[in-house]
């Protein structure tokens, strides 16, 4: 810290030396004024950090395949069963597709966190 002192006499305004008491040696008069300036240089550090995990790392695009490869394995043969055309029962898979498609697409993020969850306990991408 850095301190200045300047001094003054009161009726002449002549400078005076902090440390002069009595009359001023130019007027004769007595008293003084005095400016005292403090600088101080103060330094701030700051750090920040932050990792990113994105969305779908390769083991979730695996884990969906296979989900979607195991529903559709099951689906498929099923869809023989039913007592319409095939041209009939391949539309009610596209539909069964489309609305399990919606259901997964509303409800992502709760199965991204699933996937995740499997990743960190199979020892996936980290």
């Amino acid at each position: 810290m850095d301190n200045k002192v300047k001094c003054w006499c009161k009726h002449c305004k002549k400078e005076l030396l902090p440390s002069h008491t009595g009359p001023c040696p130019h007027c004769g008069k007595t008293g003084k004024d005095c400016k005292v300036t403090a600088t101080a240089v103060v330094g701030v550090k700051a750090s920040m950090s932050a990792t990113h995990k994105p969305k779908w790392s390769s083991a979730s695009l695996t884990l969906l395949s296979i989900w979607v490869a195991i529903f559709v394995t099951l689906a498929v043969p099923g869809i023989q069963l039913l007592p319409f055309r095939p041209g009939v029962n391949y539309v009610l898979l596209l539909c069964l597709l489309l609305v399990v498609g919606g259901v997964l697409w509303w409800k992502r993020y709760g199965i991204l966190m699933l996937i995740r969850k499997l990743e960190d306990k199979l020892g996936g991408e980290g």
